[in-house]
């Protein structure tokens, strides 16, 4: 809707857009809206009244699951099955982030702070875990501490302060400075 619920506008989505899963709009730009499909990411600068074809950029490729956007120039890519890859040209190479691998099969999201400062990511291996990296996911500190939960992951920011949810067994928050 472009007028907050007012009304609602239905839009054709183009053929390859067909078995889209997620919509993510880049938190530095309210302009641009990304599209994903498994095999495909477009760009909408119109409220998705039009769309930019999937990309094609060295390094991308794979069962997309999700994409992280700090801003138009980096963003993170889930796989389903593989290692995230990471951006920071705006899409138009892409690298491994090899800081996670051994673990593809278990990350389960990922989600940049307001700021843009503090990356998380989850996953289950056993019991949920959690890391942050403060550098675009070079390196990470596993802050899963005593949190327990079979299920879940990472769920929102808000301000400095990181949701987890354990997907019906509760909600737990953890505040970092400045995230």
């Amino acid at each position: 809707s472009w007028n907050f619920g007012a009304n609602w506008t239905w839009v054709i989505l183009p053929d390859f857009l067909q078995g889209l899963s997620m919509l993510r709009t880049d938190p530095t730009n309210s302009s641009t809206l990304y599209g994903i499909t498994s095999d495909c990411i477009a760009r909408s600068h119109d409220q998705a009244v039009t769309w930019e074809y999937c990309w094609d950029a060295p390094g991308l490729e794979g069962s997309f699951k999700d994409l992280v956007i700090k801003d138009s120039q980096t963003m993170l890519l889930l796989r389903n099955g593989d290692v995230p890859l990471r951006t920071r040209d705006c899409g138009a190479s892409w690298e491994r982030l090899g800081s996670v691998a051994g673990n593809e099969r278990y990350i389960n999201g990922a989600a940049y702070s307001w700021s843009g400062k503090t990356l998380a990511l989850s996953g289950v291996r056993g019991q949920t875990f959690v890391w942050v990296s403060r550098d675009d996911g070079d390196t990470w500190v596993d802050e899963s501490g005593d949190y327990t939960a079979m299920t879940g992951g990472i769920d929102q920011w808000f301000e400095n302060t990181l949701y987890v949810s354990s997907l019906g067994q509760g909600i737990s928050a953890k505040t970092f400075p400045e995230a």
